[in-house]
């Protein structure tokens, strides 16, 4: 995903119209709501549990794509209303369980509703793909009334090895060229199931360093 000042282009603008301002506000509500999150757990000596973030706003020809596929009609509201991923945020966090603990902090923050979750971490895609996935909306505090339909908000919550491998598939799955295809799928599968385990190896070191007590002898030791 792009930050979506550089992503927007002529053909969003044109394509989304007014809508545009729904989806750049929905992203910024969670950022901001996300900024304070991330304020809080240092405050309480915590580590951050995000390592970056990057957003999107789904470009026009890919959501026109979308529609037709679904046989929808292509247009913004129905951008809006019947498809969940105009707007999108992705949050990379070191360790799986920054994963679980920012997860429950976005499901406590105020007016926030979520319509769906999908956990592909534990659950993951036949092809290896590991993610933790949210469709949310959230009040828009800039608007004199909330809008017709909910502004929904497409959250993916992945680790640092999570991102690397999703980013190296996502590009060669579109080298239609290449000769054994069957090959370059088992072997993203192996990777992706490496990548999985040296996360939980990571965790486990993680808290082996930081588990209080480990390492220190008592005085008649």
């Amino acid at each position: 995903m792009e930050d979506f000042p550089l992503g927007v282009t002529g053909a969003e603008c044109e394509f989304y119209g007014d809508r545009l301002i729904l989806l750049e506000g929905v992203i910024e509500e969670f950022l901001s709501c996300l900024h304070m999150i991330r304020r809080y757990q240092v405050s309480r000596g915590e580590r951050d549990p995000i390592a970056s973030f990057q957003t999107r706003i789904k470009s026009a020809a890919s959501m026109k794509a979308k529609l037709e596929r679904q046989g929808l009609p292509v247009t913004a509201d129905s951008a809006l209303r019947d498809v969940w991923d105009a707007a999108g945020v992705r949050l990379v966090c070191p360790f799986v369980q920054n994963i679980d603990q920012t997860v429950g902090l976005i499901r406590r923050i105020p007016g926030v509703r979520i319509l769906r979750e999908k956990d592909y971490i534990r659950h993951p895609k036949p092809n290896g793909y590991r993610s933790y996935h949210m469709i949310l909306t959230m009040p828009l505090r800039f608007l004199e009334e909330a809008p017709e339909h909910p502004v929904w908000l497409e959250v993916q919550l992945r680790t640092i090895a999570m991102d690397c491998w999703a980013s190296i598939e996502h590009q060669l799955k579109y080298k239609q060229d290449i000769e054994d295809q069957a090959l370059i799928v088992r072997e993203l599968k192996r990777c992706a199931d490496e990548i999985a385990s040296t996360d939980l190896s990571l965790q486990t070191i993680r808290e082996l360093i930081e588990a209080p007590g480990k390492g220190e002898t008592s005085c008649g030791s």
